[in-house]
């Protein structure tokens, strides 16, 4: 789930990441992908609606629209739960594996 103020959004998510810290994250509602995020320590990638068409590049240069997603990296990495729950400012975000 991923909610602001304004949105709620339930969907599916497709996770992975490997030991060297590489991540992929793939956020889809029915058959349309919002969103996908790959990323490593410090550079990624996001494309997609949800990431306004897209933006590449050093993370400490991401745009503040793009922030709270790129800290779920770090969130879901460290994770050993099954459920795992992130709010950055006005966006919360709530997985369950």
């Amino acid at each position: 789930m991923y909610r602001t103020d304004k949105t709620t959004l339930i969907g599916d998510v497709l996770v992975r990441f490997s030991k060297s810290g590489d991540f992929e994250l793939s956020l889809s509602k029915g058959p349309v992908t919002l969103l996908t995020l790959r990323q490593d320590a410090s550079f990624a990638e996001v494309k997609g609606p949800f990431a306004k068409g897209g933006w590449s590049g050093p993370i400490e240069q991401a745009p503040k629209p793009l922030r709270a997603w790129l800290g779920l990296r770090d969130k879901l990495i460290n994770s050993q739960d099954r459920s795992v729950r992130y709010t950055a400012g006005a966006e919360t975000f709530l997985f369950r594996f």
